[in-house]
């Protein structure tokens, strides 16, 4: 074992857990029981053999608290790893980890790598985009670029997201949320079984989506196409960096299972919100643990998301002057495919959820995510096929509020196919014509399918990666999705700061919205009506932008036949026209108190300047 003559050692921080590089001296600290003995334990880079073993004092002991300050290391040769009674421990709290640069290969000798902050970061910081003005887009690292047909130099890397910057500016993305990107243990080392006990699984399964246990405050190596020990790091912040560069946003998930210290949570947290400026980041923890983290004060700039946040008035009594919690919306996904496969008595529902906007706890809304079909397969599958997954078809959502518009799966029939693509438009049209946080899960701006598979979590083929390859359809719909976000973003009646009143609280001649049906101001919510129309009155967007916008009108028809809609002038004696529709066979023309929307599909109407 060599031996390190030049190395002082003092008393550490208990409060920098792991390894952190202060100065010209390594803190080192773990929590053990009191009186265990505890070794830093120390390996040359690319050497199997220990080098070196620092033993902590007793005068380094804190509660359960180890902690030493190390001079004289040259940290960049070494990695370590803790030693408790004769024990050798991972940090849990480890920034880097040698042994996972290969994806799906089991990880032997793990060790935790030494790394200091000297990223140029050339004066980045989070860019603070409210709520009202994001556009989020969902992506899984490795899944987002590994197809052939990415066509990049980086695929399924942290530089691969950088490579695809221009597509996502294009699209109009103002922030992408990544599906868990720190180093887990992507293969199971232990068999599952049913919980019916009708199948097992003998062989060791993939963890593709990496919610698991892992080691959370460290990138994954295997995600970064640099074979540098510790390139993932750099690569990271490189890629944030960029994305700041060109207006967008990242936002980190994280799984943290049921017993994780809440201290460690947070300090998790900090961690990638200091370290790597990132501006968003999604968990779901215990109510308690959330409470912590929505009321931490280094965090309440930071972008949380989570499934869970209540609407209790207590909660919230000593929020932030920024709104910067929101709930990932599921209600709003169940609620919008059944309005758009056509289910009854759905009106009162979707009718609020386009509205909603809370004051306190924003909302994303969605019609597809990781765990449900692809908003293609939600128009193409009434059934899953999950029996890739290995578990006998019987993993995975039984039923998905979906429709296969008259075909299952793959089709040639032309009537069938321009009816899931109008579909499609309808759907798209719910995300980005209501009030909250639209999210589009990667590759369903083009038509993604998974061949009816709605929960590919152990899949890491072709079912699971977004498919770059377009055929008409999808660069159809791929057109249409940037116009609608850029319709989105040109008119801010249609993402305001506040949730409307439907009420001319401004005195300016029109609500500031309103719904309606057949007859203008007469909406008709019964049970078996599949019609409404809301409006947006223009003038509401000066109280932010300074701007008299024009007026805006969307009916909703999915009936499967045409429907009158009655429409309420607009202000000025101004006249209406089509802005778009879903539909090819809409009418260009409007009179001046209805207009036929064809069954199934949305028309957006606009007042003339």
């Amino acid at each position: 074992m060599e031996c390190l003559d030049n190395i002082k050692v003092y008393r550490g921080n208990p409060l920098n857990m792991g390894a952190t590089v202060i100065g010209e001296s390594v803190n080192f600290a773990i929590t053990a029981k009191m009186g265990s003995d505890c070794q830093v334990v120390l390996y040359k880079k690319g050497e199997d053999r220990e080098a070196y073993r620092i033993p902590f004092e007793n005068a380094q002991v804190i509660g359960n608290v180890y902690a030493m300050s190390v001079t004289g290391l040259d940290y960049r040769k070494y990695d370590y790893n803790f030693c408790v009674n004769g024990q050798i421990v991972v940090d849990r709290y480890a920034k880097a980890l040698s042994g996972k640069k290969q994806w799906a290969k089991e990880s032997k000798n793990l060790r935790a790598g030494i790394v200091s902050d000297d990223f140029d970061w050339k004066k980045d910081a989070p860019l603070g985009i409210p709520f009202d003005d994001t556009i989020l887009y969902r992506l899984h690292v490795r899944g987002f670029t590994k197809h052939v047909s990415s066509k990049i130099k980086h695929k399924g890397t942290y530089l691969g997201i950088v490579d695809k910057i221009p597509y996502l500016k294009e699209l109009g993305i103002t922030m992408i949320e990544l599906m868990p990107a720190y180093e887990f243990n992507e293969i199971k080392s232990e068999p599952a079984t049913s919980m019916r006990g009708q199948f097992s699984i003998e062989e060791p399964k993939l963890n593709y989506w990496g919610y698991t246990d892992g080691f959370t405050f460290a990138p994954k190596a295997a995600y970064a196409f640099s074979n540098e020990i510790g390139g993932e790091v750099t690569e990271f912040k490189y890629m944030v960096r960029e994305l700041h560069k060109n207006g967008i946003e990242l936002s980190m998930e994280f799984f943290f299972p049921d017993g994780t210290n809440p201290q460690e949570i947070l300090d998790c947290l900090h961690y990638w919100v200091m370290e790597y400026h990132i501006d968003g980041i999604h968990v779901n923890c215990e109510e308690a643990v959330m409470r912590m983290i929505q009321t931490d004060g280094l965090l309440c700039t930071t972008k949380i998301f989570t499934y869970s946040f209540g609407s209790d008035t207590d909660f919230y009594n000593n929020t932030n002057k920024i709104r910067n919690v929101a709930n990932f919306n599921d209600d709003f996904m169940v609620a919008a495919r059944k309005f758009i496969k056509g289910d009854e008595d759905m009106l009162n529902t979707i009718a609020y959820k386009v509205k909603a906007n809370p004051p306190a706890v924003a909302v994303v809304n969605y019609v597809a995510n990781h765990n449900t079909f692809t908003l293609y397969d939600s128009v193409s599958y009434d059934k899953k096929y999950n029996e890739e997954n290995g578990e006998n078809n019987q993993d995975g959502a039984v039923y998905n509020y979906s429709w296969n518009c008259g075909a299952e799966g793959d089709t040639r029939k032309r009537k069938i196919m321009d009816l899931r693509k109008k579909q499609i438009k309808n759907a798209l049209c719910m995300v980005f014509l209501s009030q909250g946080v639209p999210m589009l899960y990667a590759g369903d701006e083009m038509c993604n399918s998974q061949k009816g598979n709605n929960n590919p979590y152990c899949l890491d083929n072709e079912i699971s990666w977004t498919n770059w390859n377009t055929n008409a359809i999808a660069r159809e719909t791929l057109e249409f999705t940037k116009k609608i976000i850029k319709f989105r973003k040109e008119h801010k009646v249609l993402h305001q700061k506040n949730e409307t009143r439907q009420m001319d609280y401004k005195s300016y001649g029109l609500p500031d919205m309103s719904y309606h049906g057949t007859k203008a101001w007469y909406a008709d919510f019964s049970h078996f009506n599949r019609h409404f129309s809301t409006m947006y009155c223009g003038k509401y967007a000066i109280d932010e932008t300074g701007v008299d916008e024009q007026d805006i009108y969307i009916a909703y028809n999915m009936y499967w036949e045409p429907q009158d809609f009655g429409i309420p002038s607009a202000r000025g004696k101004k006249q209406w026209i089509v802005a778009f529709s879903t539909s090819p066979q809409q009418s260009c023309e409007v009179d001046d108190r209805t207009i036929q929307v064809p069954g199934r599909s949305v028309t957006v109407l606009i007042s003339n300047k």
